[in-house]
């Protein structure tokens, strides 16, 4: 009987979690581009709650325990965005990044 109640509370745990919300730095109808695209790798098992994010080959420091990740992008500068499955990302990044990660190319701006 202990034993059903741990995995029934953990598979909840599990199911109700989800990745913090990656905002575009962009109008109101664009902020949650990049999350929306998230959020479905998430469910499709692609990534984990806390995924490595890369932008431009440069990964992007953020608090994993933060709700909300700010991205210092627009929709307009993002050429292409992909999702690296758990597996790959422990491979190509290290073996601390294992929940995935987030590949994005952007357009640089010339300042």
């Amino acid at each position: 009987m202990k034993g059903t109640l741990l995995v029934f509370s953990f598979t909840i745990f599990l199911g109700c979690s989800k990745p913090p919300a990656f905002v575009l730095n962009d109008t109101k109808e664009n902020k949650y581009f990049v999350s929306k695209l998230v959020n479905q790798a998430f469910e499709e098992n692609q990534i984990d709650k806390s995924p490595l994010i890369v932008i431009n080959g440069i990964s992007l420091k953020y608090n994993k325990k933060q709700d909300t990740i700010i991205l210092p992008l627009k929709k307009s500068e993002i050429i292409s965005l992909d999702f690296l499955n758990k597996n790959s990302s422990r491979i190509i990044y290290n073996e601390k990044e294992n929940d995935g990660a987030i590949i994005i190319s952007a357009r640089i701006k010339n300042k």
